[in-house]
Protein backbone atom coordinates (compact mmCIF):
# COMPACT_ATOMS: atom_id res chain seq x y z
CA UNK A 1 0.00 0.00 0.00
CA UNK A 2 0.90 3.46 -1.20
CA UNK A 3 2.29 5.51 1.91
CA UNK A 4 0.46 9.33 2.00
CA UNK A 5 1.74 12.08 3.35
CA UNK A 6 0.62 11.69 7.02
CA UNK A 7 1.96 8.11 6.94
CA UNK A 8 5.33 9.75 5.99
CA UNK A 9 5.19 12.07 8.71
CA UNK A 10 4.42 9.40 11.43
CA UNK A 11 6.64 7.10 10.55
CA UNK A 12 9.54 9.42 10.80
CA UNK A 13 7.78 10.86 14.21
CA UNK A 14 8.46 7.09 15.44
CA UNK A 15 11.66 6.98 14.47
CA UNK A 16 12.79 10.54 16.17
CA UNK A 17 11.08 8.79 19.23
CA UNK A 18 12.61 6.19 19.12
CA UNK A 19 16.00 7.69 19.24
CA UNK A 20 14.82 10.05 21.92
CA UNK A 21 14.26 7.08 24.43
CA UNK A 22 17.72 5.39 23.23
CA UNK A 23 19.71 7.61 23.79
CA UNK A 24 20.37 10.73 26.57
CA UNK A 25 19.04 14.01 24.92
CA UNK A 26 22.48 15.54 25.29
CA UNK A 27 24.32 12.71 23.12
CA UNK A 28 21.51 13.24 20.54
CA UNK A 29 22.97 16.03 17.85
CA UNK A 30 20.32 16.99 14.29
CA UNK A 31 22.82 18.03 11.69
CA UNK A 32 21.61 21.70 10.22
CA UNK A 33 22.76 23.24 6.85
CA UNK A 34 19.96 25.17 6.98
CA UNK A 35 18.49 23.65 3.62
CA UNK A 36 14.92 22.19 2.81
CA UNK A 37 15.72 18.90 4.27
CA UNK A 38 17.39 19.44 7.37
CA UNK A 39 14.80 22.40 8.35
CA UNK A 40 11.82 19.98 7.86
CA UNK A 41 13.99 17.24 10.49
CA UNK A 42 14.09 20.21 12.67
CA UNK A 43 10.75 21.13 12.12
CA UNK A 44 9.77 17.27 13.00
CA UNK A 45 11.91 17.21 16.10
CA UNK A 46 9.81 20.19 17.28
CA UNK A 47 6.31 18.40 16.51
CA UNK A 48 7.82 15.26 18.63
CA UNK A 49 8.55 17.62 21.41
CA UNK A 50 5.89 20.62 21.42
CA UNK A 51 7.98 23.57 19.71
CA UNK A 52 11.52 22.38 21.86
CA UNK A 53 14.75 21.11 19.97
CA UNK A 54 15.90 19.08 23.35
CA UNK A 55 18.89 17.92 21.62
CA UNK A 56 22.37 19.75 20.45
CA UNK A 57 21.67 21.31 16.49
CA UNK A 58 25.37 20.86 14.82
CA UNK A 59 26.24 23.41 12.03
CA UNK A 60 29.12 22.44 9.68
CA UNK A 61 29.90 26.17 8.47
CA UNK A 62 32.55 26.00 5.30
CA UNK A 63 32.96 29.58 5.97
CA UNK A 64 32.16 29.51 2.31
CA UNK A 65 28.36 29.28 2.75
CA UNK A 66 25.77 31.77 0.90
CA UNK A 67 25.16 35.00 2.84
CA UNK A 68 21.35 33.65 2.61
CA UNK A 69 22.30 30.46 4.56
CA UNK A 70 24.21 32.23 7.19
CA UNK A 71 20.95 35.18 7.50
CA UNK A 72 18.58 31.80 7.99
CA UNK A 73 20.64 30.24 10.74
CA UNK A 74 20.95 33.19 12.49
CA UNK A 75 16.85 33.59 12.62
CA UNK A 76 16.02 30.58 13.06
CA UNK A 77 18.52 29.69 16.06
CA UNK A 78 17.25 32.46 17.83
CA UNK A 79 13.67 32.15 17.04
CA UNK A 80 13.37 28.23 17.42
CA UNK A 81 15.82 28.57 20.67
CA UNK A 82 18.61 26.24 19.63
CA UNK A 83 21.39 24.52 21.17
CA UNK A 84 23.39 25.66 18.26
CA UNK A 85 27.01 23.97 17.85
CA UNK A 86 28.59 26.30 14.84
CA UNK A 87 31.53 23.91 13.91
CA UNK A 88 34.14 25.94 11.23
CA UNK A 89 36.53 23.67 9.24
CA UNK A 90 39.47 23.07 11.01
CA UNK A 91 42.15 26.31 10.31
CA UNK A 92 44.81 23.79 8.71
CA UNK A 93 41.99 22.82 6.00
CA UNK A 94 40.95 26.00 5.34
CA UNK A 95 44.23 27.16 4.73
CA UNK A 96 44.75 24.48 2.50
CA UNK A 97 41.73 25.22 0.55
CA UNK A 98 42.40 28.99 0.04
CA UNK A 99 45.82 28.25 -1.10
CA UNK A 100 44.79 26.03 -3.77
CA UNK A 101 42.11 28.58 -4.75
CA UNK A 102 45.01 30.88 -5.06
CA UNK A 103 46.93 29.07 -7.15
CA UNK A 104 43.80 28.31 -9.71
CA UNK A 105 43.60 24.67 -8.30
CA UNK A 106 39.65 24.34 -8.63
CA UNK A 107 39.44 20.81 -8.43
CA UNK A 108 41.83 20.43 -5.84
CA UNK A 109 40.61 23.04 -3.39
CA UNK A 110 36.62 21.17 -3.84
CA UNK A 111 38.44 17.83 -2.84
CA UNK A 112 39.74 19.63 0.20
CA UNK A 113 36.88 21.40 1.29
CA UNK A 114 35.11 17.65 0.79
CA UNK A 115 37.94 15.85 3.14
CA UNK A 116 37.56 19.13 4.98
CA UNK A 117 33.36 18.69 5.96
CA UNK A 118 34.02 15.23 6.97
CA UNK A 119 37.05 15.88 9.45
CA UNK A 120 34.87 19.02 10.85
CA UNK A 121 31.70 16.76 11.70
CA UNK A 122 34.21 13.96 12.97
CA UNK A 123 35.50 16.09 15.15
CA UNK A 124 32.53 17.73 16.49
CA UNK A 125 31.00 14.49 17.02
CA UNK A 126 34.22 13.12 19.13
CA UNK A 127 34.31 16.43 21.03
CA UNK A 128 30.66 16.73 22.44
CA UNK A 129 30.88 13.09 22.61
CA UNK A 130 27.49 12.78 20.41
CA UNK A 131 26.35 9.26 19.94
CA UNK A 132 23.59 9.66 17.65
CA UNK A 133 23.42 11.87 14.37
CA UNK A 134 19.91 12.60 13.23
CA UNK A 135 20.19 14.13 9.31
CA UNK A 136 17.93 14.76 6.61
CA UNK A 137 19.44 12.48 4.04
CA UNK A 138 16.68 10.95 1.53
CA UNK A 139 16.80 7.51 -0.38
CA UNK A 140 15.82 9.40 -3.71
CA UNK A 141 18.35 12.35 -3.49
CA UNK A 142 21.43 10.13 -4.58
CA UNK A 143 21.92 6.53 -5.72
CA UNK A 144 24.66 6.55 -2.84
CA UNK A 145 21.96 6.85 -0.20
CA UNK A 146 19.02 4.47 -1.57
CA UNK A 147 19.97 1.66 0.51
CA UNK A 148 20.49 3.82 3.77
CA UNK A 149 18.96 2.71 6.87
CA UNK A 150 16.83 4.47 9.14
CA UNK A 151 19.21 3.75 12.30
CA UNK A 152 23.07 2.99 10.80
CA UNK A 153 25.75 2.69 13.36
CA UNK A 154 29.41 3.69 12.65
CA UNK A 155 31.97 3.09 14.38
CA UNK A 156 31.95 6.19 17.23
CA UNK A 157 27.93 6.60 16.91
CA UNK A 158 24.68 5.97 14.98
CA UNK A 159 23.46 7.96 12.13
CA UNK A 160 19.58 8.37 12.35
CA UNK A 161 18.05 9.07 9.15
CA UNK A 162 14.05 10.27 10.19
CA UNK A 163 13.00 11.18 6.69
CA UNK A 164 14.43 8.28 3.82
CA UNK A 165 11.14 7.65 3.00
CA UNK A 166 10.52 11.45 1.89
CA UNK A 167 10.67 12.25 -1.88
CA UNK A 168 11.53 15.45 -3.05
CA UNK A 169 7.66 16.57 -3.38
CA UNK A 170 6.19 15.50 -0.05
CA UNK A 171 9.54 17.46 1.28
CA UNK A 172 8.19 20.43 -0.34
CA UNK A 173 4.21 19.56 0.40
CA UNK A 174 5.49 19.30 4.12
CA UNK A 175 7.31 22.59 4.01
CA UNK A 176 3.72 24.48 2.18
CA UNK A 177 1.04 22.03 4.52
CA UNK A 178 3.15 23.38 7.83
CA UNK A 179 4.10 26.39 6.65
CA UNK A 180 7.97 25.71 7.58
CA UNK A 181 10.27 28.85 6.79
CA UNK A 182 13.01 27.79 3.98
CA UNK A 183 16.09 29.69 2.59
CA UNK A 184 15.15 32.00 -0.54
CA UNK A 185 17.35 30.56 -2.95
CA UNK A 186 15.13 27.92 -3.71
CA UNK A 187 12.57 30.21 -5.28
CA UNK A 188 15.60 31.56 -7.02
CA UNK A 189 16.07 28.40 -9.24
CA UNK A 190 19.17 26.65 -6.93
CA UNK A 191 17.29 22.90 -6.18
CA UNK A 192 19.93 21.58 -3.71
CA UNK A 193 22.52 23.67 -1.57
CA UNK A 194 26.02 23.74 -1.42
CA UNK A 195 28.92 25.26 -0.86
CA UNK A 196 28.60 29.24 -2.91
CA UNK A 197 31.38 28.38 -5.08
CA UNK A 198 30.41 25.10 -6.24
CA UNK A 199 26.53 25.59 -6.42
CA UNK A 200 24.45 26.97 -8.99
CA UNK A 201 20.75 27.58 -9.91
CA UNK A 202 19.28 24.93 -12.63
CA UNK A 203 16.97 26.52 -15.59
CA UNK A 204 15.33 23.28 -16.62
CA UNK A 205 12.29 22.82 -13.40
CA UNK A 206 12.66 18.86 -14.59
CA UNK A 207 16.54 18.80 -13.92
CA UNK A 208 17.53 16.17 -11.32
CA UNK A 209 17.73 17.38 -7.71
CA UNK A 210 21.10 18.04 -7.17
CA UNK A 211 21.77 19.23 -11.02
CA UNK A 212 23.42 22.57 -9.75
CA UNK A 213 26.09 20.84 -7.55
CA UNK A 214 29.07 20.02 -8.40
CA UNK A 215 29.61 17.39 -10.47
CA UNK A 216 32.82 15.50 -9.11
CA UNK A 217 31.30 14.99 -5.94
CA UNK A 218 28.35 13.70 -7.18
CA UNK A 219 30.45 10.92 -8.69
CA UNK A 220 32.69 9.54 -5.16
CA UNK A 221 29.30 10.05 -3.34
CA UNK A 222 29.80 6.38 -1.77
CA UNK A 223 33.41 7.22 -1.10
CA UNK A 224 32.64 10.14 1.12
CA UNK A 225 29.78 8.36 2.84
CA UNK A 226 32.72 5.68 3.83
CA UNK A 227 34.23 8.43 5.18
CA UNK A 228 32.11 9.97 7.32
CA UNK A 229 29.85 12.64 5.00
CA UNK A 230 26.08 12.62 5.03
Amino acid sequence: MKMTLADKIQKSLEIIKQAANKWPHDQIAVAWTGGKDSTVVLHLVREVFDGKVPFKVMFNDSTIEFKEIYEFIKKYQKEWNLDLLWIKHLDEDLTAYHQAMEEGNKDEAMEIMRIAKINAINYALDKYKIKAFISGIRWDEHPARSKERYFSPRSTHTRVHPILHFTLDDIWQYIKTYNVPYVSLYDKGYKSLGEAPFTKPVDDPNAPERAGREATKEKIMQRLRKLGYW
